[in-house]
């Protein structure tokens, strides 16, 4: 349970240095704590020994591992089966490539902070509130 006050740990997984700031700000900003990776090497390595996260906001086209295969390779990790991704991507196909690695939602870019913070309560308030635990 998150301790009260406090919002939960958000993934954020993205290969553009200004966009991974500017999301990783926002969501501290609004009380969620922050881990941040460049790429999915980076985003398992910086996991290794923590808790799952409530959430991991995943960009797809990144260098060294991809976000398909990092999504692949959370999902084969204990407690982290049913963690949400919500897909940051710039490109045309963004919702199936959304749907087929199990995204509980997409976000195209450039997110309006607004938009961020909304689909972001809703999957956390979902998760706490609704959904499993």
């Amino acid at each position: 349970m998150d301790p009260p006050g406090r919002r939960p740990t958000i993934l954020v997984v993205e290969d553009d240095p200004d966009l991974r700031l500017v999301h990783s700000e926002i969501l501290s900003h609004e009380g969620y704590t922050v881990l941040a990776a460049s790429d999915g090497v980076e985003a398992l390595e910086l996991v290794e020994d923590e808790d799952p996260p409530a959430m991991v906001l995943l960009d797809l086209r990144m260098p060294r591992m991809n976000g398909w295969d990092l999504a692949k390779r959370l999902r084969l990790r204990p407690g982290w089966r049913d963690i949400p991704i919500v897909v940051v991507a710039a490109h045309y196909r963004i919702a199936d490539e959304a749907a087929a690695i199990g995204a509980r939602a997409w976000l195209h870019k450039p997110v309006s902070i607004d938009l961020l913070l909304r689909v972001v309560g809703q999957i956390y308030a979902e998760r706490t509130h609704g959904g499993s635990s």
